[in-house]
């Protein structure tokens, strides 16, 4: 095989016999610095003497020799250990304290590696190992040889790369079987100090598992392939998580969800261990061979696992009174969590990669919905946790209070209309119950433009109401009142001449007495002014309302008409009315019947004064001329003395002659008063002598 070139060192000769004491020339160091050399043989368990069993070149230098004995060293009585196969060195030498240039040259991994050859081998570990003394020796001295010359690997499961150094000791020749079964033993914990449990790694960060959530906790159980679980002890970096260990089975577990991840540490815990201020030493001088003595402790054997409990998700749903479930925001919070999301069109949202944990759950304040409770869901790893929100809309109550002028209160229906804050319509409907009340419950509530109410289906007789706005607000109730006013009336009756609208004669329109009727019920009486009318106060619109009148006034027949007055409420919308009704009358009439005779009483016969002429006018106008046309007449005696004036108005008219024979006197003025209808009044007029007169009265009719 091929060796390194650190061992090619010259050398003068090659040791025959080491127990030949030599005094060799030697620099001046300090005492502390300098390690005398010494040595003895080595003997079996059966007290035999060990020998090579073979001999090799390494590194230019003839190691062994089939035969030659086996002899161990010694540093100031120390026990030693050589680092340069076939280097001479000899009893009495010495060598410099931390000056080996071999040492120095071996890398980092071959240190620790002949350090771990001490630590389980004769240095740290010989009251465990089989064997004498030397049997020990030897075996250590064989894998440290191995180590430095390259023979085995100085890391991993540190395996063997040749057999040149092993058969110098080992073989057909001289077995050395003793000192062999110790290499076997500390090669065996060699191969061990490194493997670590087949689930762990060297790194921290390398290996990360997630808990399983079962019957009330978090576990993960994971075998070891290794078969190395009994030589290492666990420690959790979280109190919470505990570590169990059964044959090749590690359990990992914890009743409580994890933050993060969490740290199992393995560290072996069969490592041989010396004092902590025990130190390897390496002896040196460049034209002897080096050795090594001491031992220290190695570092520490640590495998990593980390282990999390699986994370969660927070699946949210949303659903609403009013079907709005897209966009609405939720906060979930939690520990070191924060975060506010928004829901899809279905309403739905779904927070994945949560740790276990409590989380609490928030809506967003929507000014339509009624405030929604924060709810609390406790996630356990590996599980979807259901969040369902569902909105109801804000509502109130709107409450009419009824009151009417007649008392009755009971059945009247309202109507509420409007657009409410969500948007939906609202369009409802409320009765009035036995005390007037009328109740909208459970109304959405009203945007920025309140609600109308309205009374609908008003009875007739009612003024209807005007509406009202009516904000409807959060369980809160607004309270509307209407009150029903009956409709009125007052009446105006003007009474006028049938014929001319005016007073004729001396009739007149004043003084006349009517009654406002309620069916047949008279309610109250009135009498015409000088204008022939008379106003009535208000009374409540119906449709039985007459006008009759009771007594009439001077000159006027008795109006035996039921005049309507047109009072119906539905003719009316507001409260106070005003109608009118025209009461046309018919005056009194009557008429004036003349006889006219003259006779100068010679013969005693009434001689009819044919052609006398009377004018017939109203008295108090004066005069024929000054009398109207319905109030005057003008009278022309017939062959028999007769005349008849037309039926003229109610008053006291004056007759007057005019004219007549020739010879005869005129007949003074007199009156005659018609004041009956219908009524002729009959006057015979005798001229018994030219200074005579006579008038005398026959009949009325």
């Amino acid at each position: 095989m091929k060796i390194p070139k650190l061992f090619k060192k010259a050398a003068a000769f090659v040791m025959a016999a080491v127990t030949a004491l030599s005094i060799m020339p030697a620099t001046a160091f300090a005492a502390g610095d300098i390690g005398t050399i010494s040595f003895s043989h080595t003997y079996d368990s059966n007290g035999n003497a060990m020998r090579y069993n073979s001999s090799a070149n390494i590194g230019g230098y003839t190691a062994g020799g089939t035969g030659n004995y086996k002899y161990r060293m010694f540093v100031d009585g120390e026990n030693a250990f050589c680092i340069q196969p076939g280097v001479p060195l000899k009893t009495g030498n010495t060598l410099k304290k931390a000056s080996s240039d071999t040492w120095n040259a071996l890398s980092a991994n071959q240190k620790k590696a002949v350090g771990l050859a001490l630590l389980y081998g004769y240095q740290g570990n010989r009251n465990n190992l089989s064997g004498s003394d030397d049997e020990k020796w030897l075996a250590t001295q064989t894998l440290v040889w191995e180590f430095v010359t390259g023979c085995r690997e100085a890391t991993g499961s540190y395996n063997q790369t040749s057999t040149t150094v092993y058969s110098l000791h080992f073989g057909s020749n001289y077995a050395n079987s003793g000192a062999r079964a110790v290499y076997d033993q500390i090669v065996a914990m060699l191969r061990e100090h490194n493997t670590i449990p087949s689930f762990m790694s060297g790194g921290k960060n390398d290996i990360t598992k997630e808990l399983a959530y079962k019957d009330g906790k978090y576990s993960i159980t994971l075998n070891d392939s290794n078969g190395v679980l009994s030589d290492y002890s666990f420690l959790s970096s979280d109190s919470n998580v505990s570590v169990s260990k059964s044959g090749n089975k590690l359990t990992i577990s914890s009743t409580v969800a994890i933050s993060g991840s969490v740290r199992i540490t393995a560290k072996r815990n069969n490592v041989p261990t010396v004092s902590s201020s025990a130190k390897l030493i390496a002896y040196g001088d460049p034209n002897l061979q080096d050795l090594v003595t001491g031992v220290e402790n190695a570092d520490t054997v640590s495998a990593y696992i980390n282990i999390e409990t699986p994370t969660g998700t927070i699946a949210l749903k949303k659903t609403s009174e009013d079907g709005v479930v897209e966009g609405i925001s939720f906060t979930i919070k939690g520990d070191n969590f924060n975060k506010t999301v928004k829901t899809g069109k279905d309403g739905s949202v779904s927070v994945e990669g949560l740790f276990p944990g409590t989380y609490t759950v928030t809506e967003q304040s929507i000014d339509r919905y009624e405030p929604q409770k924060t709810q609390t869901v406790t996630l356990i790893g590996g599980k979807t946790s259901t969040v369902t929100f569902s909105n109801t809309l804000k509502r109130g109550s709107l409450e009419i209070v009824k009151t009417s002028e007649d008392n009755l209160v009971e059945g009247m229906k309202f109507h509420l209309y409007g657009t409410s804050l969500s948007g939906l319509p609202v369009d409802e409907y409320a009765v009035t119950d036995k005390n007037g009340l009328a109740k909208f419950e459970n109304v959405l509530i009203s945007g920025d433009t309140p609600y109308v109410v309205e009374e609908v289906d008003t009875a007739v007789r009612y003024v209807v109401p005007a509406s009202q706005t009516a904000p409807i607000e959060w369980n809160k109730v607004t309270k509307r009142s209407f009150d029903n006013v009956l409709k009125k009336f007052q009446v105006t009756v003007t009474k006028t001449d049938a014929e001319t609208g005016s007073p004729q004669g001396n009739a007149s329109l004043a003084g006349a007495v009517y009654g406002i009727y309620k069916g047949e019920e008279l309610i109250d009486t009135y009498t015409t002014d000088e204008n022939g009318q008379f106003t009535t106060k208000y009374y409540i619109c119906d449709n039985d309302w007459t006008v009759r009148e009771i007594s009439p006034s001077e000159g006027y027949l008795l109006d035996t008409a039921i005049h309507k007055v047109g009072a119906e409420p539905e003719l009316y919308t507001v409260e106070l009315n005003s109608t009118a009704n025209d009461v046309n009358e018919q005056v009194i009439k009557g008429n004036i019947a003349l006889i006219k005779h003259t006779d100068n009483g010679e013969t005693q016969i009434e001689t009819p004064e044919e052609g006398a002429v009377f004018e017939v006018f109203l008295k108090s106008a004066g005069s024929y001329e000054n009398a109207k046309e319905t109030e005057r007449d003008v009278l022309t005696c017939d062959e028999n003395g007769f005349a008849q004036t037309k039926d003229m108005p109610y008053g006291i008219y004056t007759v007057r002659q005019t004219s007549g024979w020739e010879g005869r006197e005129l007949m003074k003025d007199f009156d005659v008063f018609i004041s009956k209808d219908g009524q002729t009044y009959r006057y015979l007029i005798n001229n018994a002598k030219s200074t005579t007169l006579t008038l005398r009265a026959i009949s009325k009719s």
